[in-house]
């Protein structure tokens, strides 16, 4: 869990979840859900670089074993949703965060639900 590999994976993510929504009679519930999968990444993108920068300090913070452990817990919701997608970046050290041609087929996006 580096810089660079969670720069490669939020690429992925974000340039993924701005294609995810399709038109037709499900895009509003489409759109909702692709907004919420947005936010989830980009909380979790913040909370990694929090503790990414926490990580630089020397001698380490006191509560840094802790924080370690959150920033896995919120890397690894980002591999999850990576994983929605036959074309998610394995191992994001090892790719390019270039956004490939084919960007693969979105995941399935919930359907709204009715009013109550």
């Amino acid at each position: 869990m580096t810089r660079n590999e969670l720069d490669i994976l939020a690429s992925f993510l974000r340039a993924r979840l701005g294609d995810a929504v399709p038109a037709g009679p499900l895009a509003a519930g489409a759109a909702a859900t692709a907004a919420r999968r947005l936010r989830t990444v980009e909380q979790a993108v913040l909370g990694i670089e929090a503790y990414l920068q926490l990580a630089e300090h020397r001698p380490a913070p006191p509560g840094l074993p802790v924080e370690e452990q959150r920033a896995r817990a919120l890397w690894q919701t980002l591999l999850d949703l990576a994983a929605l997608w036959p074309d998610h970046p394995d191992r994001p050290a090892l790719t390019s965060p270039r956004r490939p041609s084919d960007p693969g087929r979105p995941p399935p996006l919930a359907a709204p639900r009715p009013a109550a």
